[in-house]
């Protein structure tokens, strides 16, 4: 009798050690786990400079200008936050890019040692892979909103392919057709990142969210400088089902000094994100 009044007891101590435990965990405008999917309409404003071997001997590019790679796309993204601890979180997000273009360019191109003489079409492929992961400490949390620092990783992998016909001169200075030529460079580029956050849940039914951060730093030969920011509502009809409306800004300036990529590169990725969240 005995042995079963102790095990009631235990039991129901541990009952209620579970009960404060979630009470002190009720934190509205956090989520335990959530999972984000949807659209991204990316404005991508980029330029890059392939020098090959010979530093700074690349011709810059604008790939609005130069390449017709500009203008807004819509891309899948994915957003993942995990919050185990009460002011411990941690979120990974993905986004990938890949385009086709054409343009017309009547001029001498250096690109990664190669030397475009181009008077007709110039073809490219860009192709782009960006994912972060991020930890974030919450470090205060008050009944509706929440402000927290931020460390983690920003990492991008690129690919340009260029290709056009390529025209020689002779020795009067005349031009002849060379035939079809291209070149191609791709490379990782690295950055950490420190930040700030802050959540604030205006209505059962509406949560504001904001982030933004920035570093500067030298990772595997990339000097590069990172900026990115954040700012959105999420609508929830229902308790675990929700729509989430934010603008994102993420830029990477690079300094480059591999094999693969000897060079500089300067990628903008802005736009409206519309994703479906599911959170627990």
């Amino acid at each position: 009798m005995r042995c079963d009044n102790g095990m009631r007891l235990a039991a129901g101590l541990a009952v209620a050690l579970l009960v404060q435990q979630v009470h002190a965990d009720d934190h509205p405008m956090l989520d335990y786990l959530s999972v984000s999917i949807g659209g991204f309409a990316n404005n991508n404003s980029a330029s890059l400079r392939a020098d090959g071997n010979i530093r700074n001997s690349g011709t810059r590019l604008d790939f609005s200008r130069d390449l017709g790679q500009g203008g807004t796309r819509t891309l899948p993204y994915l957003d993942v936050t995990w919050r185990p601890w009460d002011r411990h979180e941690f979120e990974f997000t993905y986004y990938h890019d890949s385009n086709d273009a054409s343009r017309y360019l009547n001029r001498t191109l250096q690109f990664n040692g190669n030397q475009l003489q181009l008077g007709a079409q110039i073809d490219s492929r860009f192709t782009l892979d960006a994912a972060s992961v991020i930890y974030r400490y919450w470090a205060w949390i008050g009944d509706r909103g929440a402000f927290g620092v931020a460390a983690g990783l920003q990492a991008y992998r690129f690919s340009l392919k260029l290709s056009g016909n390529a025209f020689a001169s002779t020795n009067n200075g005349s031009a002849s057709a060379g035939g079809t030529r291209s070149a191609r460079v791709s490379s990782d580029l690295p950055d950490p990142s420190i930040g700030i956050s802050y959540r604030y849940q205006a209505a059962d039914w509406v949560r504001i969210v904001a982030d933004a951060g920035a570093f500067k730093a030298n990772v595997d030969q990339v000097d590069a400088t990172l900026y990115n920011a954040r700012i959105g509502a999420e609508f929830y009809p229902w308790d675990h089902f929700g729509v989430v409306t934010q603008y994102a800004f993420n830029r990477i300036d690079a300094d480059v000094t591999r094999s693969k990529f000897n060079g500089d590169a300067d990628f903008k990725f802005k736009g409206f994100q519309l994703l479906l969240k599911v959170r627990f």
